[in-house]
Order: C-alpha cells, then structure tokens, then sequence
C-alpha cells in the first residue's frame, strides 16, 4: 500500500535535502498554491529568499518527459546567464533536479519578487516588457545550442481527425446540455479550417507556457518569466499566441492595444514578419481547443474559465482572423 505523504512531510524532506546539499539553514517557509500539482515554499536562507518546488510523481511519470523536464531546467538556468529574467536556479554537481531520501524530485531557484495579474489585465506598458523578453528568450533558445530536432511536440492532426474527435465527443453529451453548445461551435469552426492556415508555421525551440501564472511584474515591468518545466521544440509563435490571449483576453475582447504593444516589444528583440500573430491563433487554437472544451473540466478554477472562453472566442472569430489580425 502506498502511504501518501502530507505536504509538510514532503517539505521537511526537500528541506533537509537541501541543507545538506547547499549548506544552508532554510527557515520560515509559506506553501506557494499556484500551479498545478506541483508543490511549492518560498522559504528564508542566508543567501536571501528561495523557492523550492516539488516535482509530482502524479504530474510527470515517463522516463522521456523526467529527460526532457532535466533539459527544460537547465534551459531556464542558461536563459538566467544569458540575461532572460527568470529565476536562477541553483546546481549540485551538475544537477539542476535534485532528490530527497525518499526519492522526490525537486528544484531550488532564487526567489523572485513580483506579482501574478489575472488574465485580460495586462496593460500595454506590461505587454509590451513582455513581448520584449518574450523574443529575447527565443533568441537564446534558438541560437544554435540545441539542434532543430525535425518532429515538433505539436504535430497537427488532420481536419477530419478533428472533426471525428468532436463529433465523438457531440454525441456522448445531451443535446440539450450547454457543453452541447459549445462543441458545436468547435465543429463549425473546424469544419471552415484547413491546414494551410498554419503550414508556414516555423518550428523551433519554446517556453511553451508563457501565460500570465508564470509571469510575475513590477508596476508596469516584467520582474519574470517563470516555469520552464515544458520547454520543447515546437513552434515558437505558440508562445506569441498564448502570451497574447492570456494578458488581453478578458472573456469576450482581445485588446488591441495590448496585443500590438507585445508584438511591437517582441520585435524590438526579434524579427516577426506581418500575418504571424494571425497565424498563431490559428495554430493555438488547433491545439489547445480539444484541452479547454471537454465536459469534465472543473469550471470553479478560473483558469480553466479563461482558457475556455479563449477556445470559445477563437473558435467562433476563426474566419474573421485573417482579416482582423493578418496586417499585423
């Protein structure tokens, strides 16, 4: 039978793990519940405040994805050197993920000051400081330190294999049913898509992540871009797509003015030719739509309200896309 440990138990092991490990004495600490499964404390030392984060058993399991999250780790401490703002993580012996004695993974960063905004809020100040760094951290990303692998994480299913899944999905709820509603108008959007809309989509190295619980601002600046725990080849411009909505979506509008300012700050960093942030809401949409439009979701995380209501609005905007977005 498996015991399950308390948080605090798991604490006091990643505690003495890394006592032992750093030579610090950790004190004083206050369990972080953002995020998903995942535990968290920021905690006092004598080299200031830190945040040890726990790595789920639940969340992450194959031995691929614990290879892969080892890479994305080590990422986040080289766009740290490379000047991104991110958290610095602190290195054992080459380790960047670290175990306690009963085998809990885990991580140890400096602590970043910052605040959380909800998403929808951000103002053009703040988007545009995000799209800055957000095309700086591509540059690092994709400066020739990883080899362009040839199959991204993203690998788009074919119309008609999507316009199966939602009919499948149509007829496992009742007809009457609101969630009936909203599968309805994924069908009808995908039923207008072709894959030609994101063929031209450039693979390459990505956060993958960058929505507004792993970003952390000062006033009207970004203080940090956090969580790299996904970091993958993909497409890039996922993360232009997935920043975008997150900070100027607020339920029913995308606000234009915010959605230029972070494409103008990103280009200030990194070359964007016009039409790919049009292009990029097609290809979010693609993917993340089967994730967020699903009968069992829990609507009371108001994540997972804002990431519907993301879905819901591409779904129903997706032939007006072009025409509203395609000059920028």
């Amino acid at each position: 039978m498996i015991i399950k440990k308390s948080p605090n138990e798991i604490f006091l092991e990643l505690k003495e793990a890394t006592e032992f490990m750093f030579g610090l004495h950790l004190d004083s600490p206050i369990q972080n519940n953002l995020g998903f499964l995942n535990l968290k404390w920021k905690v006092q030392s004598e080299q200031g405040p830190l945040l040890i984060k726990q790595l789920s058993k639940e969340r992450y399991t194959s031995s691929n994805y614990i290879l892969e999250q080892d890479i994305a780790i080590h990422e986040q401490l080289r766009q740290y050197k490379n000047g991104t703002l991110c958290p610095k993580v602190l290195k054992y012996k080459d380790n960047v993920i670290h175990k306690s004695s009963s085998g809990e993974r885990f991580i140890i960063m400096e602590y970043v000051d910052g605040e959380n905004l909800r998403p929808g809020t951000l103002n053009v100040k703040q988007m545009y400081s995000l799209g800055k760094m957000t095309g700086h951290m591509h540059n690092v990303s994709n400066d020739g330190t990883y080899k362009n692998d040839s199959i991204p994480k993203f690998i788009p299913p074919s119309v008609e294999q999507r316009m199966d899944y939602w009919k499948s999905l149509y007829n496992t709820v009742e007809k009457n049913d609101m969630f009936a509603e909203l599968v309805e108008i994924q069908i009808k959007a995908t039923k207008q898509f072709n894959l030609y809309m994101i063929n031209s989509s450039v693979t390459g190295w990505s956060h993958r992540d960058v929505w507004v619980d792993n970003i952390l601002f000062i006033g009207d600046q970004l203080s940090s871009i956090l969580d790299f725990d996904r970091f993958a080849f993909d497409y890039p411009e996922l993360d232009i797509a997935r920043a975008i909505m997150s900070g100027a979506f607020n339920g029913s509008t995308l606000n234009s003015n915010s959605a230029k300012a972070f494409l103008e700050g990103y280009r200030s960093s990194r070359n964007l030719e016009k039409g790919v942030f049009a292009r990029s809401l097609y290809l979010l949409w693609y993917l993340e739509s089967t994730w967020w439009i699903h009968p069992k979701l829990s609507l009371e995380r108001y994540q997972v309200v804002q990431f519907q209501n993301e879905m819901i609005w591409l779904a129903k905007n997706l032939p007006e896309l072009k025409t509203m977005y395609g000059s920028w």
